[in-house]
């Protein structure tokens, strides 16, 4: 029998996506293994938003090629973006863009058979895709599901309107069978994933006889998720600012496995970048939404995305970031140097900023963004949350977990089974990247 290993790069609509091709590999007769070195088939599925994620890729293919080795495939954004030059890395067999991981299993058969040694498939958006979940497929405690894919706000930086196509949401009933599917096999906690999963746009001709046919947003496909039985936590990412809505807001208000924590990515802080960057609001309209977020839902907590160093960025404009940072209080975020995409607006702009600037820049930020962190962390010690337990600590008795607000939660008991359970811990001490407890 024919072994595949997959490796996995950026974000968690990868991570779904990786998990739907291993189903539909197992179901087609191959087996997966976790080490490369067991495997004949090689499949690394790539990101492509940042360049250093597309050079490991080619990097890691080199180190994990053995004499075993029969096929690789490199999959999602990667290929999509370079398909005219993918084949220059000469081992790789087949390069398939993130609309046809569900051909997969068909390439790999011709490959081995030798009826080709070469495989480009980059089409665009096939619903078909999201139908090929697999017989085989296994859930874990906490899962994703894609509900919408695609972009068109065309931000100038952003290489994914150009990779994942425009927005596409998959109908209702679809995304309630796979959930619910998920959830017979043990998930308990969901997390909806889209490129700007708030714009969600649905028909759900069938899904509930009580309500009307025709087009649902996201708040409304929301409350019929969190209705199924099983469901103990649902969360969702990334949403645009622009769509976020009194609706949604409410939503947060309302509906108790609703997680209070939501990723919403500003990416600069100065209103001339943000026109640059094409990201149809201004800074006041952002915080504007969070304090209306709020006001609705106290206690709701955010998270963010950050850039660094986009074209003609000056020290005013960095200083305008760092304040927008101070202001909001974010419990976490996520900070980048600007990285060109060939593709994109912003790379060929005027007014690229040297790599020495972007990291100073990236430095001053992320230490401001580590202070409301460890604040945030500091916050909860002495009270009792509730904690889904994930996977085993670095030392013996050790358990890691996430609550509601995603921080990272360490324990220490003498059970053997706690992953995948929830469990109430009186939060004691606070680190700068997770906090500990007791188990109540």
């Amino acid at each position: 029998m024919h072994r595949f290993f997959i490796e996995t790069y950026g974000c968690q609509m990868n991570v779904y996506d990786s998990n739907i091709i291993a189903s539909i590999m197992a179901d087609a007769g191959f087996e997966r293994t976790c080490h490369s070195s067991d495997a004949d088939i090689l499949i690394f599925y790539t990101c492509n938003v940042r360049e250093k994620a597309a050079q490991r890729v080619f990097s890691n293919i080199n180190l994990l090629r053995s004499a075993n080795t029969k096929v690789v495939a490199v999959g999602g954004c990667v290929p999509q973006a370079e398909k005219d030059e993918i084949f220059r890395y000469k081992h790789i067999n087949i390069a398939f863009g993130p609309h046809a991981y569900h051909m997969l299993p068909t390439h790999v058969s011709r490959v081995l058979s030798g009826e080709t040694d070469r495989v480009l498939d980059v089409t665009p958006l096939h619903p078909q895709k999201f139908n090929c979940c697999g017989a085989e497929r296994t859930a874990s405690h906490s899962e994703f599901v894609t509900i919408q894919e695609g972009c068109d706000n065309y931000c100038t930086y952003c290489i994914v309107p150009y990779t994942r196509g425009k927005e596409y949401s998959r109908p209702v009933a679809d995304i309630i069978a796979e959930i619910k599917m998920l959830l017979a096999r043990g998930a308990q906690e969901i997390t909806l994933l889209g490129q700007n999963v708030n714009s969600y746009d649905g028909d759900a001709p069938y899904i509930n006889i009580r309500k009307p046919r025709g087009t649902w947003n996201f708040g409304r496909l929301l409350q019929e998720v969190a209705a199924l039985d099983g469901l103990r936590r649902l969360r969702y990412t990334t949403s645009h600012p622009k769509d976020i809505t009194t609706d949604l807001m409410e939503q947060h208000a309302h509906i108790d496995v609703l997680v209070p924590f939501v990723h919403i990515p500003v990416q600069s802080g100065s209103d001339r970048i943000l026109k640059l960057m094409n990201r149809g609001h201004t800074t006041k309209e952002y915080v504007d939404k969070l304090m209306a977020f709020r006001d609705i839902c106290p206690g709701i907590q955010f998270s963010s995305d950050f850039i660094v160093g986009f074209p003609t960025e000056t020290e005013d404009d960095f200083e305008d970031t760092l304040n927008l940072v101070k202001e909001v209080g974010y419990l976490n975020a996520y900070s980048f140097k600007y990285s060109p995409r060939n593709g994109t607006p912003a790379a060929t702009m005027d007014g690229q900023i040297p790599d020495d600037i972007k990291a100073r820049r990236l430095s001053m930020l992320q230490s401001e963004l580590m202070k409301s962190q460890r604040a945030h962390n500091e916050a909860i010690v002495g009270k009792m949350m509730e904690v889904l337990l994930d996977k085993a600590g670095k030392k013996d008795r050790q358990y890691v977990g996430k609550n509601v607000y995603m921080q990272s939660v360490v324990v220490e008991s003498d059970d053997a089974d706690l992953i995948g359970k929830f469990r109430m811990v009186i939060i004691e001490r606070a680190f700068q990247n997770s906090v500990a407890g007791r188990l109540v």
